[in-house]
């Protein structure tokens, strides 16, 4: 079985919280995600996808393995000459939000119709949140896909 691997580059961000409301205006309901900056990342996972993915439509099981990659924030570095130096107590592991779930979630949605029909295809799951390693790195998510027999 072949295993492919998409890159995407920008800030991962959670999918699966919804907000629901009534337009007073059109007499309407709505639901929308909670968090507006879903889109964006759905929109990057989408477009790399459609760039990096040449393969056919899977349509059986499939293995998914997720790196994804957070920036550090400031106190993970030393001040004035060692500004660009990682602390050694600066943890490698992201342990703080959004989720690792709800961060799959958003991915996983965004690649259906372009790497698989369906995400409950997903049958096998490896995943990890982590820190950038140095300054030169840039956010993001890993992904490697392989079909299952």
């Amino acid at each position: 079985m072949s295993i492919h691997t998409i890159v995407v580059r920008g800030i991962p961000r959670p999918g699966g919280g919804k907000i629901g409301g009534y337009n007073k205006q059109t007499g309407k309901t709505f639901v929308r995600p909670d968090n507006p900056r879903t889109k964006f990342w759905r929109q990057d996972v989408v477009a790399a996808a459609a760039a990096q993915y040449k393969g056919p439509l899977l349509l059986g099981p499939v293995r998914m393995q997720y790196i994804f990659v957070f920036p550090r924030p400031k106190s993970h570095y030393g001040t004035g000459k060692n500004a660009d130096k990682l602390k050694v107590n600066a943890p490698y592991w992201h342990t703080t939000k959004p989720d690792l779930t709800k961060i799959i979630r958003s991915t996983e949605d965004a690649l259906t119709g372009i790497v698989y029909k369906d995400d409950s295809q997903v049958c096998d799951r490896d995943e990890r949140k982590i820190y950038l390693t140095s300054l030169n790195d840039k956010p993001g998510v890993v992904i490697s896909i392989e079909e299952l027999p």
